[in-house]
């Protein structure tokens, strides 16, 4: 091997080196943060550089909702899901999404009512009866969903 040839090599190992660090500290930290473990110091524990990258990309993470929990997104002009299934006892947490407000309230009589609910804001209920539970957007009430509790 040439000097010439062995000085490349020697870089590109260093660039190798340089790029994949990041790499794999972004992915193990992308790892922590699926498990529900991932903090700056949890990812630094385990040996992983932490980066703003790394961070905000699992900061923007969406959790998934607790053991018993369900989640209904406003966008579009919508419920999503429409309809949902739970056991008695479940809470279900409406968020609005919309840049339009919205509320959550009951179709004739029934326990749901959110008041109006702005982008971001959340609201939640407890369910502890079956049945059906119909609900409109009191806003645009051509927004509709349902909750059947069994």
């Amino acid at each position: 091997m040439t000097e010439r040839s062995r000085r490349n090599t020697e870089s590109n190992d260093h660039v190798r080196r340089r790029i994949a660090k990041p790499l794999v500290a972004s992915a193990v930290a992308a790892g922590l943060g699926v498990l529900g473990a991932w903090s700056p110091a949890a990812a630094q524990a385990h040996g992983a550089a932490v980066s703003a990258v790394s961070q905000t990309v699992l900061a923007a993470a969406p959790k998934a909702p607790a053991a018993g929990a369900q989640q209904v997104t406003m966008m579009n002009l919508a419920f999503s899901p429409s309809t949902l299934t739970v056991s008695k006892g479940t809470t279900v947490t409406w968020t609005n999404n919309d840049a339009a407000p919205h509320t959550v309230t009951s179709s004739g009589s029934g326990p749901l009512n959110s008041g109006t609910l702005n982008q971001g804001a959340s609201y939640s209920y407890t369910f502890t009866t079956p049945g059906t539970y119909a609900y409109v957007c009191s806003i645009h009430p051509f927004m509709q969903g349902t909750v059947v509790v069994q």
